[in-house]
């Protein structure tokens, strides 16, 4: 099964019964977790339409792989005077590295990002044609006791000129 995304790129099924995708899926993520994608490429899975399902080939790493973290996710990850929150809230933290690797993939560049107000915050610079916009991530509520709301993560795009954080 492995053998047909990467023999013909993308294989569609149009209204696959549900044993039908459920194997395909756990065939998939067999390939993921056991490396047999081909080299530095990887096979994904969408929905297309009402009940259809697509497999495909695409370049590189997941943006959500954590294995090979770009530079300034990985400082960041590192530094434990920054993100000094609960473990498994520093871990989801790292959502930082899908947007970085989009960044990348897009020829941007992401850097370590600057100091912060709080040590309770971390983030990265992303440069898009000369400007740098800072993104951080931090506990929302970190005082509260409601284990839900103390949960909480909230991404941040620096205000710049406009004053404005984009949350």
């Amino acid at each position: 099964m492995v053998d047909r995304p990467v023999a013909e790129g993308r294989v569609r099924l149009a209204d696959p019964d549900d044993e039908e995708v459920a194997e395909w899926r756990r065939v998939i993520d067999y390939a993921k977790r056991h490396g047999l994608e081909p080299q530095g490429r990887r096979i994904e899975k969408a929905r297309f339409g009402t009940r259809g399902l697509e497999m495909f080939l695409t370049e590189g790493p997941h943006p959500n792989s954590l294995r090979s973290l770009h530079p300034a996710v990985a400082a960041l990850r590192d530094d434990n005077g920054q993100l000094v929150i609960p473990p498994a809230l520093r871990r989801r933290s790292l959502l930082l590295q899908a947007l970085a690797a989009e960044a990348v993939r897009r020829g941007h560049e992401v850097r370590q990002g600057r100091s912060y107000y709080s040590r309770r915050e971390g983030g990265v610079d992303v440069v898009v044609h000369d400007f740098a916009c800072t993104i951080t991530v931090r506990q929302e509520f970190p005082q509260s006791t409601n284990p839900e709301r103390s949960a909480r993560l909230v991404v941040e795009l620096d205000p710049g000129r406009s004053g404005r954080p984009g949350r």
